[in-house]
């Protein structure tokens, strides 16, 4: 039984414990939050919260400590897409409202394509990094290369989505 769940665990590459985000929290969202950012400029926030938590965090050079330094980051990512949903989806709804007078309708539908989309893109983010996970084999680096993966989808997200809805 032991044996059966050290293999589950060594082959499953999203159960690197994660690094406590709170040191990293400030650092974040000052390079996120910077109001005269440009979108583009905003792309290079992207890895270097893990970085930062590598370099400080004892066994942050270690497999283990990369993956989970990276998947600390990646939840600092996921709750800025979690925060920022309820604002892209009455970005949407406003939208919809405002073009539903014209064409009968047929253009009001971006809130519908929004959760659509999200949906797909969430069952895409997960099964390209267990792709690229599994392109490692039996190696260590399977888990860096999920943690990795992670963090540029959901990083990427956040920011197509906010270039996109916070227009409006």
């Amino acid at each position: 039984m032991i044996r059966a769940a050290t293999l589950l665990l060594l082959a499953t590459p999203g159960w690197a414990q994660s690094a406590d985000p709170e040191p990293y929290r400030m650092a974040f969202d000052a390079c996120l939050g910077r109001p005269d950012a440009e979108p583009g400029e905003l792309r290079d926030c992207i890895g270097k919260i893990a970085t930062a938590c590598m370099k400080a965090d004892e066994g942050g050079q270690t497999t283990l400590g990369m993956s989970g330094c990276t998947m600390m980051e990646n939840g600092l990512w996921d709750e800025v897409l979690n925060s920022d949903w309820p604002r892209h989806r009455a970005a949407a709804k406003a939208l919809d409202e405002a073009e539903r007078p014209y064409f009968d309708g047929v253009f009001s539908h971006a809130d519908e394509t929004l959760v659509a989309a999200q949906r797909a893109w969430v069952a895409f983010r997960d099964a390209d990094c267990t792709a690229a996970a599994a392109s490692w084999g039996s190696g260590s680096m399977r888990h860096i290369e999920y943690a990795s993966c992670m963090l540029d989808h959901t990083a990427t997200r956040v920011l197509d989505l906010r270039s996109r809805w916070e227009q409006f």
